[in-house]
Formats: C-alpha cells, sequence, structure tokens
C-alpha cells in the first residue's frame, strides 16, 4: 500500500494498521503480549502524584530480547520470511509487517507488541536514532494524529520518540512509534492531566511551558494547522521545545555538572493533539531493588525482576512492569513512587521559566 503525506491520504492509516495487525498477530509475525492494568489512584496533593498513572504488568517481557539484541533469521526450512538481520527496519520487510509505504517514511507494526495496532514511522534510509527527528517526520506525525479515525471507542492516537541510549530507546534505526490509547477517566494520555496547570492567558501557545512534575518536562501547546502551513509550523514547535530542554541543560551543568553524563544528550518526545512534550534523559532505568521497593526474594519472582526500563511511554502516563512485584512495588498508597522513578531517570528541574516566542 503506498500513502501520499496529505491528510486525507493519512486519514486511511488506522484502519490499514487495525486490518493489518489481525493478520500479523494470526500469522505470528506480531508476538502481541498477555497484560493486565492498574491506574494509580490520585490523591490531592502534588501535581505529579494527582496523574492517574497507568502501570501494565507484562510478563513476557522478562523474556523479550535486550536493545543489544539481534534477532536472528529465520530458519531457512521455514516458509515465514525473516526480518533484515542487520537492521530490523529496512527492507526487505516482512510481508505482515509492512503496512503502507510513503516518499520518506515506511509505515511498520511492532513486531513485540503490548498494545494493540502498535505501528512505527521509519524513515526508508538509515538515519540514527541517537538523532532528533526532523521537523518533516514530527509534522507527518502531527497529521497522523489529526487525521486519525478511532477504531476503539474514545480512541486516540499519539507518537513517541526516543532519542539516544539513555531514553529507552531499543532500535539504532530512526522511528517514530505510534499507539491508540483510549481515555478511561480525563485524559487518553495521562501525563495531559497536567495541562490544566497552564495559564490561558491567549498567549498560552506562543510560550514554552514547564510541567509541575520533579523532572523537567517542556510543552509547547499546539493548534492544528492546513497541510500547507504544518511543516513550517511543527518546525518551529519543536525548536521550540527543543531550545529550552538546551537552555536548562546549560544551567544545570553550571549547578551540578557531575549529574549531567557525558556526550550527545538523551531524550523524549511525545506528540499529542494538544502538545508537543520534550523530557531530557539521565538514564533509561531504575532499580525498585536498591529502593528497597517491594518483596523481591523467594517465592515465584525471578532474579531478573527489580529493574524499570523507561522509555517515552512512561512519561505519558503509561509505565511497565515485567512481574506482577514491579507493580505492585509501584502502587503505593501515596501515589508518588512512580513520579520517584521518573524523577531518577530523568534530570530536575533547574528554573521555573517560561519561554516566550514572538
Amino acid at each position: 500500500m503506498t500513502l501520499g503525506s496529505s491528510s486525507a491520504d493519512l486519514g486511511r492509516l488506522g484502519p490499514l494498521v487495525a486490518r493489518q495487525f489481525e493478520v500479523a498477530t494470526s500469522a505470528g509475525d506480531v508476538l502481541y503480549f498477555e497484560s493486565h492494568s492498574k491506574t494509580a489512584t490520585p490523591i490531592d496533593a502534588t501535581a505529579s502524584q494527582c496523574v492517574p498513572w497507568n502501570v501494565r504488568t507484562v510478563p513476557a517481557l522478562l523474556k523479550k530480547p535486550g536493545k543489544d539484541t539481534k534477532e536472528a533469521p529465520t530458519d531457512a526450512a521455514s516458509d515465514k520470511p525473516a526480518q533484515n538481520p542487520k537492521d530490523v527496519f529496512a527492507p526487505p520487510y516482512v510481508p505482515n509487517l509492512l503496512v503502507a509505504e510513503m516518499d520518506d517514511y515506511t509505515v511498520l507494526l511492532n513486531k513485540f507488541s503490548v498494545l494493540p495496532n502498535h505501528a512505527l514511522l521509519v524513515t526508508r534510509d538509515f538515519v540514527s536514532q541517537d538523532m532528533p527527528p526532523t521537523p518533516e517526520m514530527v509534522a507527518t506525525v502531527y497529521k497522523i494524529i489529526n487525521a486519525h479515525r478511532p477504531t476503539v471507542p474514545g480512541g486516540e492516537v499519539f507518537g513517541f520518540f526516543n532519542c539516544g541510549p539513555q531514553s529507552g530507546a531499543s532500535q539504532p534505526h530512526c522511528h517514530f512509534q505510534l499507539v491508540e490509547v483510549a481515555a478511561q477517566s480525563g485524559e487518553a494520555v495521562p501525563i495531559e492531566t497536567l495541562l490544566e496547570s497552564i495559564p490561558k492567558d491567549g498567549e498560552e501557545y506562543r510560550h514554552t511551558h514547564m510541567l509541575p512534575t520533579p523532572w523537567q518536562h517542556f510543552v509547547v501547546l499546539l493548534q492544528p494547522q492546513s497541510d500547507d502551513k504544518i511543516g513550517a509550523y511543527m518546525a518551529e514547535r519543536l525548536m521550540q521545545g527543543l531550545d529550552a530542554m538546551f537552555r536548562e541543560r546549560m544551567l544545570l551543568v553550571q549547578s551540578d555538572r557531575d549529574l549531567v553524563p557525558a556526550g550527545r544528550p538523551s531524550f523524549n518526545i511525545l506528540v499529542t493533539r494538544r502538545a508537543l512534550h520534550v523530557i531530557p534523559r539521565r538514564t533509561d532505568t531504575f532499580s525498585l531493588r536498591e529502593a528497597g521497593w517491594g518483596a523481591f526474594a523467594g517465592g515465584d519472582v525471578p532474579e531478573t525482576a527489580g529493574t524499570l526500563s523507561v522509555n517515552a511511554m512512561g512519561y505519558a502516563g503509561f509505565m511497565l512492569a515485567r512481574h506482577e512485584s514491579e507493580a505492585d512495588a509501584l502502587l503505593d498508597d501515596k501515589n508518588e513512587r512512580v513520579a520517584h522513578v521518573l524523577g531518577h531517570t530523568g534530570f530536575p528541574p533547574v528554573s521555573n521559566r517560561v519561554d516566550e516566542q514572538s
């Protein structure tokens, strides 16, 4: 299937993804992991504690190949085609994982899927995932989001990008991920509960905002645009968010240089209907064992349980646990541990600045 880049063409993508997901899961080309989720009950306390964090337990993740593990080609005696062993996002594509091709991008299904209809917008040529996405890529994602026709009641698509080694990125080939979620109560993307904290002063779309969280979380509010304007608009919004991140990084280096890892920055990007989020990252893991949370000794708890891997989904409000003991450790009665984890894997705020864009 070939798709154009207009909003009308991209509006067809949701049903295409849903149809191909059914085909691929039935054929065994997508591994759809069984899971169950719990939502932390918000309490009237600090802002981050009021976010209805969703904690999903996926036992199969304990066996999933790590980000440094290359998948072996399929046995030659099998009729099932293998992914490219050198780059799983490069041709030849597994036919059942291929949703659509565009001029500069390919839409693939995520082979290891926790949520249904999990799609990837992948650059046709190799580009490193350690580099920020291009404004054109972000504009394409925003067009997909706004053109989406829900495949589940109340469904809403959002995009996320894990940039750099400490961001939770699992593949080196540039890709934006797209998932459909439905609001259980309030916002479909839980962290956007905090967008209500942004003053509505008539200038909110011109500013970069810092959400009231114990980690640096920059937000630029978005307004729908026509196809002929969206490229320039999203380029400006992306640069606005990245500029704020780099300014805050310079302040952090001046105040606590040891906290900032050497090398190119790692960060997450979230794109929703309402906002573009940029979250700088210090590390991609958190040890529940070292924190002294939960019970990880004896019983049926494997030795590998107790370490969380956090990517952009965590900062959207969707935490992944690999064992029930991890979920139990996160869901404390004060609803503060998820925020503590995200504060550890991100950076502490240095200022409360709001940057005005003319």
